[in-house]
């Protein structure tokens, strides 16, 4: 299903209320897609930590209806697409891509500044590399990087995949991307000659290019799923996940050799998961920044939010 005929640019802003389009409305400049109920639910997520808190309640508190399966986010966005998933908390770039897959109204995965998880190792200076090495399972990162290193320091190096071990990726490049949980480790608990390579923090880099916030993830779910009771699910999920994020960061710190302080830290201060208006701007300027580099479709509808 398309987003409705009249509603152009990216996620074009429209402050009028009770804009319809045959049952869908507009709302912060994105449509909005009304469904009714369903009684099943088959959900996927990320495994690193910055999603935890969103599905903690539903891994603790199983529900007969609802299955939840872990993956990284390229294969994610494909297993929704393939029909696989009902829904998923997926990089952001798979919901701006097309029109296929709608997102979850006020819950995802931002940021605003540094995000430590979403790290550039370079053995040079930004200016002059000539080859980045991205993690394989990474998607809205290696948009976003193909998107700051011209914008910032005005150079398009070549890029290939690799599997997130950063010696062997630098190995093969003078860059090397990491995300989520490897890219933790690599700050704060591998070995490498720290002098000879500078790091970049590609939260920092796009609030520096911005002054928005980076929304990472959010909640995708195919168009044909009934809304209500799934969007009430997340909720209610999210409500009952943001009161252990001690617990979340006891278990992830003694899981990943992490110091707990980090993972405190991460939880409580860098990482937000309320979505507003600030973030649905952030999503918009990514999309226009994306066409104009050209890692999002130039013909790419403007993203479709549902609500109950």
């Amino acid at each position: 299903m398309a987003p409705p005929k009249g509603v152009s640019g990216p996620l074009a802003f429209d402050s009028q209320e009770g804009d319809r389009y045959n049952g869908r409305r507009r709302c912060l400049g994105i449509v909005i897609q009304t469904h009714e109920e369903a009684d099943s639910y088959r959900l996927g997520a990320v495994p690193y930590l910055n999603g935890k808190p969103l599905i903690y309640d539903l891994e603790q508190t199983p529900r007969p209806n609802v299955t939840l399966s872990k993956a990284v986010p390229a294969l994610l966005r494909q297993r929704l697409r393939d029909g696989e998933l009902d829904a998923a908390l997926v990089s952001s770039i798979t919901s701006l891509e097309d029109g296929t897959l709608y997102a979850i109204p006020g819950l995802g995965v931002s940021s605003r500044g540094a995000i430590d998880s979403v790290r550039l190792f370079c053995k040079t200076a930004p200016q002059r590399l000539r080859r980045v090495a991205l993690d394989a399972g990474s998607r809205t990162s290696a948009a976003l990087i193909r998107i700051l290193l011209p914008e910032c320091f005005g150079v398009e190096p070549e890029y290939i995949t690799a599997p997130p071990d950063l010696a062997t990726m630098l190995e093969e490049a003078d860059g090397a991307l990491l995300i989520g949980d490897p890219a933790m480790r690599a700050c704060y608990l591998e070995s490498w000659p720290r002098e000879e390579l500078q790091v970049l923090d590609l939260g920092e880099l796009w609030f520096r290019l911005t002054g928005l916030p980076f929304v990472w993830a959010v909640w995708a779910v195919r168009p044909e799923v009934k809304m209500a009771p799934l969007i009430a699910l997340l909720r209610q999920a999210w409500e009952v996940g943001r009161n252990y994020l001690d617990a979340i960061a006891t278990s992830t710190s003694e899981q990943l050799g992490l110091p707990l302080a980090v993972c405190r830290n991460y939880l409580y201060r860098i990482m937000k998961y309320d979505l507003g208006e600030q973030e649905w701007e952030g999503l918009r300027r990514f999309q226009a920044l994306g066409k104009r580099h050209g890692v999002i479709p130039a013909d790419a509808p403007p993203l479709t939010i549902v609500s109950p």
